[in-house]
This record gives C-alpha cells, sequence and structure tokens, in this order.
C-alpha cells in the first residue's frame, strides 16, 4: 500500500471516530462563529508591497524528517515570530499520527495570531472543511494525487461557499491540469516525491512553465536559502514560498526571515 492510500484509509477512519465525538451538524453550528481572514488576498498584497510572499509552516514531525521540534512553547513562540518578522500567512500541521500535530496546538496558536493561517492536513471529508473554519482556519488543503477529480472539487466547492480559501496542491503536470480548472486560484506545486521522499524544487519550475492568467503559484519543499527563492523566481512566475522545516530549525529565526525576505 502506497504511503498516500495508507493516510487516506487512516484518515477516513479517523474522521469517522471524530463524528461520533462532535457530530457534523454540531461542527457546521459552531464554525459559523469564525468569519475566515483572507488567505489569498495577504498573499496577493505581499508580492505586490515587497515582490515575495512566504507562508511559514508550523510541524512538529514529518515522515521524511522525524522528530522536528518538541517544545509546545517555543512552538508557539515561533509563530509570534513569524508574524512579527513579515511572514504573510502561516501553516499549521493538525495531523496527529504522521506529523504530531493537534487541533489544539492550532486553536492555542489562532488566538494569539491575526494573520491568515492554513489548516494543513489530510483533508478527505466535509466534516473536515466545518472542522478547520471552526477552529479558526482561513484555508484549507487540498491534496490531488490523494482524492479523485469528483472528490476534490467537492471539497473545494464546500469550503469556498462558507467562506474558507483553499490550496490546491500538486505534483505532477496531469494533477496541474486539474488544478488550474478548478475554481480557487491557490496552486500548490510539491517538489517532494511522495514515493521515495526526495525533493527537486525544479519540480516548480517546470509545472508552472505555462502559467494561468490571476493563479498564484506556490513553491513547497525545498526551500531553504534565498538563493533557492531567487533561483525559482528568476525562472518562473512563482512569488511564493512555503516553507517550514528549514525556517524552524534557524537560529536566529528573525534573521534568517528577514533574509529570505530581502
Amino acid at each position: 500500500m502506497s504511503i498516500l492510500k495508507e493516510i487516506y484509509e487512516y484518515k477516513k477512519n479517523f474522521v469517522k471516530q471524530q463524528k461520533v465525538l462532535c457530530s457534523l451538524d454540531k461542527v457546521i453550528d459552531l464554525s459559523s462563529e469564525y468569519s475566515p481572514i483572507g488567505f489569498i488576498n495577504k498573499i496577493s498584497t505581499d508580492i505586490l508591497e515587497k515582490d515575495v510572499s512566504i507562508i511559514g509552516e508550523l510541524k512538529k514531525s514529518s515522515p521524511s524528517a522525524g522528530i522536528i521540534f518538541n517544545n509546545d512553547n517555543e512552538y508557539k513562540k515561533i509563530a509570534n515570530t513569524y508574524e512579527d518578522n513579515g511572514i504573510s500567512c502561516l501553516s499549521i500541521l493538525t495531523d496527529e499520527k504522521y506529523f504530531k500535530g493537534s487541533n489544539d496546538d492550532f486553536v492555542q496558536i489562532r488566538s494569539n495570531i491575526k494573520i491568515p493561517i492554513i489548516r494543513k492536513d489530510f483533508v478527505v471529508d466535509r466534516y473536515q472543511v466545518y472542522e478547520s473554519k471552526m477552529l479558526g482556519a482561513d484555508c484549507i488543503l487540498i491534496i490531488l494525487s490523494m482524492l479523485s477529480n469528483a472528490e476534490a472539487k467537492e471539497l473545494e466547492e464546500e469550503a469556498i461557499s462558507i467562506g474558507l480559501d483553499v490550496l490546491i496542491e500538486t505534483h505532477d503536470k496531469e494533477e496541474m491540469n486539474t488544478a488550474i480548472n478548478m475554481k480557487s486560484n491557490l496552486i500548490g506545486v510539491n517538489n517532494r516525491n511522495l514515493n521515495d521522499f526526495s525533493v527537486d524544487i525544479n519540480n516548480s519550475i517546470s509545472l508552472t512553465a505555462e502559467p494561468v492568467k490571476d493563479k498564484i503559484y506556490v513553491c513547497e519543499s525545498g526551500i531553504k536559502t534565498k538563493e533557492d527563492i531567487n533561483f525559482i523566481k528568476n525562472n518562473s512566475i512563482i512569488k511564493t514560498f512555503l516553507i517550514g522545516e528549514s525556517l524552524m530549525r534557524s537560529d536566529p529565526l528573525e534573521e534568517q526571515i528577514r533574509t529570505l525576505l530581502i
């Protein structure tokens, strides 16, 4: 079984259990209490003002990197440092099994952060769309490699209908063709091969060689330095970068953020 198939089956069962703890109707009701902040608008504004936009990611672990961070207090401080030093938006992993995340982490950070946040999880059910808004998310991630085109479009429609932005994640040309025909203007290119976890930042360049007007492309995985950012910017239309592990391991973090945004 592939890692994505394994995750899909796990997440389907996990959501089924969550529905027992808190019904869909209850989650829908609670989700109405939060008014999303424009995730795409913030990225667009920062691109115009700074010519670059960075989505700062927070994750405690990953299948490829292992444990990245295990100090909860420092984890929250990183979120504040991101915001205070010009990061456009946050990305917070909430998957428990594979990334050691939690909904509680998301809620606690959301309560202290004013910039938009994407809830990064494996969305396989409409329940998670409303749950994301209930937690205070402004955007959700839809991974095309994990879903059928019909499932992806249904989840996208649901999210947009309740005011959430959507980041459509692609890995290859076929997925990019699907993404450009979806409603969301935000398309991510993951440079990580999901079969062997190798990373090639040239994937972002090749998949955006024929950009579509009004689409905002996000380079995901493998960006570590200002040189990496400049390489992508000089060879593609991409001006938005999702960066996690390399930022979280930076010391001092403030200086690294400033370097990337210069």
